[in-house]
């Protein structure tokens, strides 16, 4: 069974040279609103309290996802 997870972002604020995301991820059963942040590299804060209710295999998926799908917008902006 492949995972997909749509992105889209909600928020960005920038200060002290950090980016805070606020971004809806979403797939066919799952909708959620993820906080995330990038200062080169992408940080989940509260990692376990805003996804202790997904499987370790799809949080994985997820994590990967979101991780990517910020540095891609990134470079877009550069």
């Amino acid at each position: 069974m492949k995972i997909q997870f749509d992105f889209k972002v909600l928020n960005v604020v920038e200060g002290n040279g950090v980016k805070s995301y606020i971004v809806q991820c979403s797939s066919e059963n799952f909708r959620r609103v993820i906080k995330a942040q990038y200062d080169g590299s992408v940080y989940i804060p509260d990692y376990h309290q805003q996804l202790w209710d997904i499987q370790s295999h799809e949080r994985t998926v997820l994590d990967i996802g979101l991780a990517s799908f910020i540095i891609k917008n990134e470079n877009r902006t550069v």
